[in-house]
C-alpha cells in the first residue's frame, strides 16, 4: 500500500504540483463531506441545508489541516490572521453556497442523493477560487514552490513517504 501510495504522490507532483495533490486533498475532503451529509438527510432525516451545515462543520478541521499539510507541505506555526481566517471565511462562503443549494436540491427532488448532488454543484465554484486564494496564502511566504511532502529541499520532485 505504501508503494502505491509513494508511486500516486510522485505521479501527481511530477505532473500537476499543488493542484494535484489539491485535488486528491479535495476529493478525501468532499467524501468526508459527501458521507456526513449522507447520513445526516437520509438516515437521521435533518432537512438539506442543516444536514449540509453539520456534515461541512465536521469536515471543517481535518480540511484545513490536510490542505496545509498535504497540499503546500507548510510546517511553521499556524498563523491565524493569514491562514486560518481566510481558509474558515472561504470554508463558510462554501457552505453558504452549497447549503442553498442543497436546500433547493431537497425541495425540488426531495431527501436523499439529489441532495448530495445540489450541494457539490454548489462546491465546485468556491472550490476554485478557493485554490486560488490558498495558493496565495500558503506559498507566499517559501521562497521556491513547495516541494513533496517531507521533503527538506523545496522544488525537488522525488518524494519520500
Amino acid at each position: 500500500m505504501a508503494s502505491f501510495r509513494h508511486n500516486l504522490l510522485n505521479f501527481v507532483d511530477g505532473r500537476w504540483g499543488a493542484a494535484g495533490r489539491y485535488v486528491i486533498v479535495s476529493a478525501i475532503n468532499v467524501l468526508n463531506h459527501q458521507i456526513v451529509l449522507y447520513v445526516a438527510n437520509s438516515i437521521w432525516g435533518w432537512p438539506g441545508g442543516w444536514a449540509n451545515a453539520f456534515a461541512a462543520s465536521v469536515a471543517l478541521v481535518p480540511a484545513y489541516f490536510l490542505t496545509r499539510t498535504l497540499v503546500w507541505s507548510v510546517n511553521r506555526s499556524h498563523s491565524v490572521r493569514r491562514e486560518v481566517v481566510p481558509f474558515f471565511a472561504l470554508a463558510l462562503l462554501g457552505l453558504l453556497v452549497s447549503s442553498g443549494t442543497s436546500a433547493v436540491g431537497q425541495a425540488i427532488f426531495g431527501a436523499g442523493l439529489f441532495v448530495n448532488v445540489a450541494s457539490m454543484i454548489g462546491y465546485v465554484g468556491v472550490w476554485v477560487a478557493k485554490f486560488f486564494v490558498l495558493e496565495r496564502i500558503f506559498a507566499s511566504d517559501q521562497e521556491e514552490a513547495p516541494g513533496p511532502i517531507g521533503d527538506p529541499h523545496p522544488g525537488s520532485r522525488v518524494r519520500s513517504v
